[in-house]
This record gives structure tokens, sequence and C-alpha cells, in this order.
């Protein structure tokens, strides 16, 4: 015979034992203690907080046959017992997700005028509620608005935008909270004491972490733990059940990302990944720490009370040694890595992650012109910053020999049928087409690629030679190719230059010999006069 799981042995039987849902206990309490129960309610929340136990007590609480005075459920009444022990045929729960039609609905509607049974009221749960289908509502309409006097109704739902606003209105609505993580704690920690199991703080802790604000999770990894480890839980126990990343792993990386060193961190990913850690699980405990470092440079204390004494220790020491800035850039970069790892199929499933180390890592420079030109036009792609920050007279530099054009940092230059303009204005749009195959490559493009010149159909861009790397590969190049194909009508050679191949005075390995010289260095003057203009610049005579 199967045991019974410790989350159904342990469901709250009073409530008192509801956690973290006070505003929703005192109120049903009132409302027993008044005789002001309602004729149907709509309980809305996370999974795991709950709902369903609510409205079992509910049900227990109005048809208690304790005597007056007693508190109610009393527990120990024939109705009591039967609504624990799942018998009360007066008590009708009912799964929305697998009975979704009107037929099923109608069934219900013809069996609503039954008189109970057993108990003064019927009760008829109906769970995720938000599954019944547009046909159903409406035949349940009616009678959740006029149901008969022995018959409460009470709907449950993890997605309450999805009910009809004529089945909302007729319901007295009830919001659960996500509960917290120290109440998780506490309770798990009860639950240890009464099974006759010991735990460490750290492990309690982590584990009400991982439900993520639902009782019933954490409690079913408990009892996964349980089953594994004997009578003792540490935190390394946990930690190897979920097959997550060591706490101490995740402290390095960000040390590796406030000290900008890329190798250690880049070793440390697939050090990490090889051990056979999922990388989903990294990549949301490294968030979760990346916000805490966040809160504590803020100065947010609220947020960081359920950390542990010595690890809130380490947390506020790297907040120090951060900028805001750059943290909050490395959180939003990581949250966006996650999401990618819990969309694609990569054949290298660390990648999203090396990738957001790598930006992260990477310190932004932003000159005062630079801010002005993405003030004024926040689709433009990003340039190659001038030498100087502030706006100069464009210069026609004479080529240094006849197979070489010298061309001042930051200066963009276009030749050819496709203008610059085009490619900038277009910039954004080829962004977003490239997006829905890779995300995490189209922030790359637009965060880590410059655009450096147009000629022809050629457009080059300057970037790291690790990011070059990553975009040559034959996957994202195709991607990108098609993604700028598909937006400018026509196919395009892009290419990418390393940053250490344009000197700091601008000139390129690759550009290519001028046909004519005094032609070209009347389209360089042009193109750069109409460059220097809209970065804010002006033409001295």
């Amino acid at each position: 015979m199967a045991t019974q799981a410790l989350y159904r042995k342990w469901r709250s039987q009073t409530f008192d034992e509801i956690i973290g849902q006070q505003h929703v206990t005192q109120t049903l309490i009132n409302a027993l203690k008044l005789n002001r129960i309602g004729h149907a309610y709509l309980f809305a929340g996370p999974r795991g907080t709950g709902k369903t136990s609510m409205a079992r007590l509910l049900a227990k609480a109005v048809n208690c046959l304790a005597e007056p005075g007693v508190e109610r459920p009393c527990n120990h009444c024939r109705i009591c017992v039967a609504v624990n022990e799942g018998r009360l045929l007066d008590l009708i729960e009912i799964d929305a997700a697998s009975n979704t039609g009107v037929d099923d609905i109608r069934d219900l509607r013809d069996k609503v005028g039954f008189r109970p049974g057993e108990a003064r009221i019927k009760f008829y749960i109906i769970d995720e509620v938000h599954m019944l289908s547009n046909s159903a509502f409406n035949a349940l309409l009616k009678t959740l608005e006029e149901p008969p006097e022995h018959v409460i109704f009470v709907l449950a739902t993890t997605e309450p935008e999805k009910i009809p606003a004529t089945i909302t209105s007729r319901c007295q609505r009830f919001e659960f909270k996500r509960i917290k993580v120290s109440d998780v704690a506490e309770r798990l920690g009860h639950i240890v004491t009464e099974e006759g199991l010991t735990a460490d703080p750290a492990a309690l802790e982590y584990m009400a972490r991982q439900g993520g604000g639902s009782m019933r999770d954490a409690i079913s990894l408990l009892d996964q733990l349980t089953a594994y480890g004997g009578q003792t839980i540490t935190l390394d126990l946990v930690q190897t059940v979920l097959g997550a990343v060591a706490s101490q792993s995740v402290v390095e990386l960000v040390q590796a990302l406030t000290t900008q060193n890329m190798a250690a961190g880049l070793d440390l990913i697939n050090r990490v990944v090889n051990d056979g850690v999922d990388p989903r699980q990294f990549a949301r405990e490294l968030v979760e720490y990346l916000r805490a470092v966040m809160l504590a440079k803020l100065g947010d204390a609220q947020g960081l009370l359920n950390y542990p004494d010595e690890t809130l220790a380490i947390i506020k020491a790297q907040a120090a040694q951060a900028d805001a800035a750059a943290i909050v850039r490395a959180t939003s970069l990581f949250n966006t890595a996650l999401f990618d790892l819990k969309s694609s199929l990569l054949a290298i499933p660390q990648l999203p992650l090396e990738l957001a180390f790598v930006e992260a890592a990477t310190p932004l420079v932003v000159t005062p012109v630079i801010a002005e030109t993405i003030a004024v036009s926040p689709s433009m792609p990003r340039v190659m910053p001038p030498a100087k920050s502030e706006p100069v007279a464009p210069k026609i530099v004479t080529p240094a020999s006849p197979s070489q054009v010298t061309v001042t940092a930051g200066e963009v230059r276009q030749v050819g049928s496709l203008s610059l303009e085009t490619v900038q204005q277009n910039f954004e749009r080829i962004v977003r087409e490239l997006e829905p195959k890779s995300k995490t490559m189209s922030e790359a493009l637009r965060n880590q690629a410059r655009l450096y010149r147009v000629e022809g159909n050629d457009i080059h861009f300057v970037t790291s030679e690790w990011m070059k790397a990553r975009f040559e590969k034959p996957q994202p190049r195709d991607a990108i190719h098609e993604a700028f194909a598909k937006v400018l009508g026509h196919a395009v050679s892009i290419h990418f230059l390393p940053e250490n191949s344009v000197s700091q005075s601008g000139t390129a390995s690759d550009v290519q010999p001028a046909e004519s010289t005094e032609r070209r260095l009347d389209e360089d003057s042009e193109a750069l006069i109409k460059v220097a203009e809209e970065l804010g610049g002006k033409v001295v005579k």
C-alpha cells in the first residue's frame, strides 16, 4: 500500500493552521460567527497557497455539529471526521480541467436541486475553474446567481483573469498570496520535528525558497528528501537531490563578474555544467542572488531578511564593490538567459549563460555625444565612440598609401547602393526579426556590435574577438544574414571586425583602395558632414 504523501498528511485541519492567509481566515471566521456565509466564493492565487484546503475547512465549519460557543470546525463530530477522511457525500469536488464541457455543468445543475443527505449544506468545490469553456460558464451562470438555499459554491483558480466578469461579480473574491519563505521554513521545521527527523536551518530555508511561495511544493520536496537521505537533512543533500549548484559557485561567479575576470567566470560556468548541474537551476539561483546584491546596493534591507548572516555579509561586501548600474544590467542579462534556457534546445546548454556573463562583464563606455544620440533616436544601432567628446568639424584625411584609407575613430563610412541611413533606420526591425530565433544573439547584436561602415551590400560591424567568434558560428551567422535580408529586401554580406584590427587612429586593415582618390574624398567629406550633423556637430567654415 502506498504511503500517504506528507502534503496530504499535514493538510491544514483548522483555520489557525492555514499559513500566510490571515486576511482570508479572519474574514471567514467572522462570517461564521455572524452567520453571514455567502452562497458563492472565488478563491484566486498561486498553486499550493491553501485555496482547496480553505474550501474544505469552510465546508467543515459550516456543517460542524459542535455546540454553540465551541470553535468550529471541531474535527471530532461525524461531519468533520467524514470530511477529513474524504467520505462526505455532500462535499463534491470537481476538477474543471477534466470536466470542461457544457454537458458536465448541465449535469451539475440538474443535481443541485437535490437536498444534502448528511450535512446541512451541500458544498461544490470547482478547482481550476478557469478551464471551463464559455458555454459551460454560461450554463453555470444562472445557478451561481440564484442557487438553492442548501448549496454553497467555492470556485478555485490560479488564473482569475480568464474567468468571465459575469461569474466573478456573483462571487465573494479572496486573493491568496504567495507564502513568505520564513513562514514556509517554520512550517517545514514543525513537520520535520513531528516526523522524528532532523534538518539544518539552511536546508529548511533552501527548500522554502525552492517552493516559490507554495507550501505544497516545499512539503513535497521534503517528502522526497526523507526518502533519499534518511533521518538527517542537510543543505548538501538538498542541493544534490535537486541537481542544484553549491552556493559558493554562485558567489564565485558574481565575484568574477564584479572584477571583470572573464576567464575565471567562463571556466566556472563550464565546470558547473560539466559537473551535471542543470543550467536552468544555476541561472535561477544566480538571478536570485544578483537580485539580493542589487537590493543590498540600493539599501532595501527588507528584501534580504531571509538570508543567513554569513551569506548576507558576502552579499553586502559584493554590493559595495560593484556598480549599481552594472548589477542591474547583469541581473537583466541573466534573467534573459534563464528565459532562453527554458525555451531552447541548444547543443551547448551553457551558451546563454556564457553570452550573458561576457556581456555583463564588458564595461559600457558611453560618451556625451553617444548618450545624446541615443536619447534622440533609441532605435539607432550603436556606433564607435569618437576620439573626442565634443563635436568637431569633419576633416578630409589624406590616404597613408594608395592601397589604404585612414578613417578617424568613430567615423562610419558608406559606399555603394546600400546607404548607412537605411541600415540605421531598419536596425531595430532587424534585431526584432532575429529575436524569435535567438533572443540572446539579438541582444548581443544590439549591445555588443557597433556599426563601422557600409560598402555596397557589405555591412561591417566592430566587436570583441570573443563575440566575433560567436557571431561567425554557422547557426547565428545564417540567422543574422537571413534577418538582414528579410528586412532590407535583398541579400547582404555581414562582416565582424575585431576591435584590435582597428587602430586608435581608426585604420582598418581591410578597407579597400579608392578607385578615384578625388571622388572618394568628396564622397567621404559629404558622408562625414552628414554623420557629424546627426551627432550634433557643426561645420566650421
